[in-house]
């Protein structure tokens, strides 16, 4: 995307990225109709400050960059969201297969205690989480969009899996 044209570039993003971002920004705002509104906007003011991207960075983590930080403004704003993260998309993907009801209750606990899981994380692990394994981000990509060095976000991502791992093995203590 070195040297694409503003239309086609965000065209581009909005057409492969889109889903990914308004899972990120739902995981912000808490609410999904928000989230949408986040996600179109930071587009629009991307179409509207195109100027200012710099030619051979990567578009896709300056138009992230740019909805976190509107997303961010809108907490700053308001606050008391309640909607868990994630919970329409896990929701619609173990709904959507055809399978054994028995599966698919099982792995809704399962996809439940990872997301409480993921709860317990501290906002910066959570984050570096959500964008790596939920946007598919890489950790160069994520660098670009949190403005961090790339190894404080490897040391992040470590410390989280070790987290996420204890948390997930206490549950499955508890359960059973």
């Amino acid at each position: 995307m070195k040297d694409i044209n503003r239309d086609e570039g965000l065209r581009q993003i909005a057409e492969e990225h889109y889903g990914a971002m308004l899972r990120t920004a739902r995981c912000y705002v808490k609410e999904s109709m928000t989230a949408e509104d986040m996600v179109q906007e930071a587009l629009v003011k991307a179409y509207e400050r195109f100027d200012s991207f710099k030619r051979g960075s990567n578009l896709k983590a300056w138009v992230y960059r740019i909805m976190i930080n509107h997303c961010k403004d809108h907490l700053r704003s308001y606050s008391n969201r309640n909607v868990t993260p994630w919970e329409d998309h896990w929701l619609e993907r173990t709904e959507s297969a055809a399978r054994d009801p028995l599966e698919i209750m099982l792995e809704k606990e399962e996809v439940a205690d990872i997301h409480e899981a993921i709860e317990h994380l501290k906002p910066d692990y959570h984050e570096a989480v959500h964008l790596y394994y939920f946007d598919d981000l890489s950790v160069k990509q994520m660098s670009n969009v949190l403005h961090m060095n790339e190894n404080t976000l490897k040391t992040r991502m470590k410390r989280a899996r070790d987290h996420l791992g204890g948390e997930i093995r206490e549950a499955a203590a508890a359960q059973g």
